[in-house]
């Protein structure tokens, strides 16, 4: 009996002290018969909330599908894991967890024994590092590997529902020139301008990329020709009035062309409408410097 109560002892102690999240649950009923100081302070709910309550019943586990049925599925196995699963805090705080049941049989009564890691941190740290990864790291535009998957993915989705899909390709002229004269930093900084100035310009929609060099790409989906051209001429008319200062000096001259296409009419794959917007950018830097062709 000494033993048993010693064993009971260190239990409690590691089950108070614990800094994971830890539920003791009837397995018969799904009645919450305990719940760790950790638990209650990482949710924001009493005591007296958690106890007697059946899991569903708990506002934090409504929404993750903890219904009867969920709850069936957990009595059925002996251990169930989800590795990133919503709770929402009493406060509205939505929190991703780690969520790690496992059933034993204590005396005579089976019980579910729910450990909750909060690794909302570790999501957030997670998601950032993804989408740096899309990201370029010079303008904070999409870079060429999203621009690849999305504009195929976009020009699926407009083939599936019949709409049109406009593609805007520009670029600065005689960029050369001012790498050459004033330094490749000089360059960064018009590249950096110009894509503060796109987020300004292109709907929520829209997505801006960095092709390439100094080439951006905007991918307009449910763009007509006429809506594709009056925002490849909108940007135009605000870069005319871009200016930099860089290191005591103005730089003037910058002027972009534009290059358009526009699904289904001039392409039904990603590099035929790439290709068509970039002959179009091309045209357009032939005949007249600031152009949309």
């Amino acid at each position: 009996m000494q033993k048993i109560r010693e064993s009971e002892l260190r239990y409690r102690r590691l089950f108070e002290a614990a800094q994971d999240g830890i539920l003791i649950v009837n397995a018969e009923t799904g009645m919450i018969d305990d719940v760790n100081p950790f638990l209650i302070q990482m949710l924001g709910y009493s005591r007296e909330e958690f106890i007697q309550k059946r899991l569903w019943e708990l506002g934090a586990f409504q929404d993750m599908g903890a219904s009867k049925l969920a709850f069936e599925i957990l009595q059925a196995d002996t251990y169930i894991r989800y590795e990133d699963l919503p709770l929402k805090a009493k406060d509205g705080r939505l929190l991703q967890v780690e969520f790690v049941s496992n059933v034993y049989q204590v005396g005579s009564e089976k019980v579910v024994q729910c450990n909750i890691r909060d690794i909302t941190e570790r999501k957030e740290a997670q998601d950032a590092l993804r989408a740096q990864a899309l990201r370029d790291h010079l303008t904070g535009l999409f870079n060429r590997r999203y621009l690849e998957a999305t504009l195929e993915r976009e020009l699926l989705r407009a083939a599936r529902e019949q709409l049109t899909l406009g593609v805007i390709m520009l670029d600065v002229d005689d960029f050369k020139h001012f790498n050459d004269v004033y330094g490749h930093a000089a360059g960064d900084a018009i590249l950096r301008e110009v894509s503060r100035l796109l987020f300004e310009v292109v709907r929520g929609e829209d997505i801006p990329c960095r092709y390439g060099g100094d080439e951006i790409v905007v991918v307009l989906s449910g763009a007509s020709l006429e809506v594709t051209h009056k925002r490849a001429e909108l940007i135009c008319n605000h870069v005319k009035q871009i200016n930099i200062q860089f290191e005591g000096q103005n730089l003037e001259g910058i002027i972009l062309s534009y290059g358009i296409a526009v699904f289904p009419k001039d392409g039904e794959e990603y590099s035929g409408i790439i290709r068509c917007a970039d002959d179009a950018l091309y045209l357009a830097k032939r005949k007249k410097r600031g152009n949309v062709e």
